[in-house]
């Protein structure tokens, strides 16, 4: 192939894989970055765990240092330059720094702008006491608020994954906490059983829970910050709100690029867009959902790298296509790991599934063995046929990994007979005879 200029808006992880990829595959092209902060490729999902001081140093959380990019990888990085404009017609972007703006031209152009916090719905006024968590300079910017401040009640609005991880790390950091969600349950990517596990986790380590509870502003007031809701107002020293993501697609909207669900980037399997020489990977698009096969957004950070890689791969001619999603998730609340994958109950019955729901309770390890305890299984199977649809498991941190099992199985369209059969490993410290896994298979099979 002919030498090409590819550049890359974005640089962390889709940007930075994809970049990387380029240089690998056709070392003679021009590859350059344009990244608005000054960090590439660092470990967002670590950044609750720095605010919780588990972490000692940001440093631990950069995968790879702008030093590295250059000097090894040949990619040309351009820190703090913000791309403000993309000209898809005459393949050029307008890029602004401290010394002013310029255009820059691209034969090839990677959009990876990722995702932004959610905060639409929300009346929050303007406040150095009001933050999100959504790079190392806000991650920095809470722990320092902490440090200097030492505030003594905060809440975390949302109760989604960052909302709980959130939660965990101000308590843990001997803060009287709060958790404010507008709805009875959690977020409804956890099945009703497993949010009330959640709860139940969150309350017995001192979290208060405020739930049904709908905000209607948040302001600050003196010393304090103020959460008036339709229970009347609640004073805290400061607030985080953790209501999710949202695709980062301004650029992509002010240039005709085509969207998809929640304006999210539209992309065919190999992540090109409706401009053919115009890719984008990451937080800012949409993927198909392998169960249902329908469009999703799933801002998860393996996706963001895959698709970076992948999108990489066919920038540099080597066709090779993204092949979607299962919402695969983990996280922890204290000392309850969580774990997802797949459809849950309700997406299932709205994609027209004829879905049933299996739920038990079985040890983790072998039941007279020191430290087993108890795991919680749901899976959501189709009736008659028993092709896994979804599952979520809830119990002791190091046992709920095995939702790759289910992740694995749901990817190859196993039925609960072919998980019966499988032939997993046994031994007292690590399962019982039957894994968790294996007994949800047979529970389950005199369901459908």
């Amino acid at each position: 192939m002919s030498k090409k200029k590819l550049v890359v808006i974005g640089g962390d992880a889709a940007g930075m894989s994809g970049a990387s990829q380029v240089k690998r595959l056709r070392p003679a092209w021009d590859v350059v970055v344009f990244e608005k902060t000054g960090y590439i490729s660092y470990a967002a999902c670590g950044m609750p765990y720095y605010i919780e001081g588990l972490i000692p140093d940001k440093e631990r959380l950069i995968e790879l240092t702008p030093e590295t990019a250059v000097k090894k990888r040949n990619i040309d990085l351009r820190l703090k330059h913000e791309v403000v404009k993309i000209d898809p017609q005459d393949k050029k972007i307008t890029v602004k720094n401290e010394e002013g703006e310029h255009e820059e031209s691209f034969d090839l152009l990677l959009i990876a702008t990722g995702s932004r916090p959610q905060t639409s719905g929300i009346n929050c006024q303007k406040s150095d006491k009001a933050f999100v968590l959504k790079n190392l300079d806000d991650m920095e910017k809470i722990d320092a608020f902490i440090r200097k401040n030492s505030p003594g009640r905060c809440a975390v609005i949302g109760g989604g994954y960052i909302g709980i991880e959130m939660a965990e790390a101000f308590k843990s950091r001997g803060i009287e906490t709060h958790l404010i969600h507008r709805r009875t349950d959690l977020a409804r990517t956890f099945e009703v059983e497993v949010s009330d596990l959640i709860k139940k986790e969150l309350s017995q380590n001192g979290v208060v829970l405020n739930l049904k509870t709908a905000i209607k502003e948040i302001k600050e007031e003196g010393e304090n910050i103020i959460v008036s809701t339709d229970r009347g107002d609640l004073e805290y020293d400061f607030v985080f709100l953790g209501l999710g993501a949202v695709p980062a697609t301004k650029l992509a909207v002010e240039s005709g690029i085509e969207l998809g669900v929640k304006e999210s980037i539209k992309v065919d399997e190999y992540l090109q867009t409706n401009y053919p020489y115009i890719y984008a990977a990451g937080d800012c698009v949409q993927a198909v959902h392998m169960v249902s096969r329908k469009p999703v957004y799933t801002p998860l950070a393996l996706k963001a790298n895959k698709e970076g890689m992948l999108a990489g791969m066919n920038i540099a001619g080597i066709r090779t296509p993204f092949r979607g999603v299962l919402g695969t998730a983990i996280t922890k609340c204290f000392n309850l790991g969580v774990a997802r994958t797949g459809l849950t109950y309700e997406e299932a019955t709205r994609h027209n599934f004829n879905a049933v729901k299996i739920t038990i309770n079985s040890w983790s390890r072998a039941r007279y063995y020191p430290g087993s305890e108890n795991i919680f299984s749901l899976v959501i199977a189709e009736k008659n046929t028993g092709i896994v649809l979804g599952a979520q498991l809830a119990g002791p941190i190091d046992a709920i990994k095995r939702i790759d099992v289910y992740a694995t199985a749901i990817h190859n369209k196993m039925t609960l007979d072919d998980i019966f059969n499988l032939d997993l490993a046994y031994a007292p410290p690590f399962a019982p005879v039957y894994d968790p896994v294996l007994l949800a298979a047979r529970v389950g099979r005199k369901s459908v």
